[in-house]
């Protein structure tokens, strides 16, 4: 009898479901150079192997400058119920306006997100907004 529980056991582990611990994903954003537009479908995910995308809320004030249309993103934390054995990465499209050159596009985000120590941390940068430059210049 106690011999099915010991052969179960690896398993359960492996898969994450006994006694794992949750793991927490801080998201933040360090934006200087542009501005959310607050009125475009931007939406986050969280990925994880196995794992159905985590939906990351997105929140903030409305720019001082444009409240109409624009605002700023606060940090956000994410648990997920246990750590995942793979990689964890942040998708999907964020509608954003540059300040300096005042035009508004979509940047599609797929960033790593590094695990330390039962949390996991990304911060997104202009750099990670900024336009993709074409090979092929009038492209």
């Amino acid at each position: 009898m106690r011999l099915l529980p010991r052969l179960l056991a690896p398993l359960l582990l492996g898969a994450g479901v006994a006694g794992a611990a949750p793991l927490t994903v801080e998201v933040r954003f360090d934006l200087r150079a542009v501005l959310v537009n607050r009125e475009a479908p931007s939406a986050l995910t969280l990925h994880a192997p196995g794992r159905a995308p985590l939906p990351v809320p997105l929140r903030g004030p409305a720019s001082v400058t444009h409240p109409e249309s624009f605002g700023l993103l606060l940090p956000v934390r994410v648990t997920l119920p246990a750590a995942p054995a793979g990689e964890v990465r942040l998708r999907g499209p964020l509608f954003v306006c540059g300040l300096r050159e005042r035009v508004c596009r979509r940047v599609d985000l797929n960033l790593p997100v590094p695990v330390s120590g039962g949390v996991a941390r990304v911060t997104v940068t202009d750099a990670d907004l900024a336009p993709r430059r074409s090979l092929w210049p009038g492209r």
